[in-house]
């Protein structure tokens, strides 16, 4: 006599999250510092899986910039200073950078505190 809960289960094959997201940052790890940053109370699933493929673009972008530079320079391995070259030459880096509270405004508008009074047409006339 058989029974359902006697037939052997197949067993799911592990996979990290990381492998998961397909990324190569580790998310777990991330996740696990999330919680001890006491950053927030709570945050989202999703949140640290987010925040991996973020930090492995930009890690991405800086090494292809700094590898350019090697290129440039004839050198065989990335060095700091490759790497701090890239980040100046390109603005966009710089920018993510620094932050966006300290991103220059892109508008033309002149600052308020600048702003000087038009003389009224009144006074032209006389």
């Amino acid at each position: 006599c058989t029974s359902k809960g006697s037939e052997p289960q197949a067993k799911k094959s592990r996979s990290s999250r990381s492998s998961q997201a397909g990324l190569l940052f580790p998310v777990s790890r991330i996740d696990r510092q999330l919680r001890r940053g006491l950053f927030a109370e709570r945050f989202a699933a999703r949140a640290p899986v987010y925040l991996a493929a973020v930090l492995q673009w930009v890690t991405h972008k800086i090494i292809d910039a700094a590898a350019v530079v090697c290129k440039k320079s004839k050198q065989k391995h990335i060095s700091p200073s490759h790497l701090q070259t890239a980040l100046k030459k390109c603005s966009g880096l710089q920018e993510l950078l620094r932050g966006a509270a300290v991103a220059k405004p892109r508008s033309r508008a002149v600052p308020q505190g600048k702003r000087v009074a038009s003389p009224s047409k009144k006074k032209r006339a006389k």
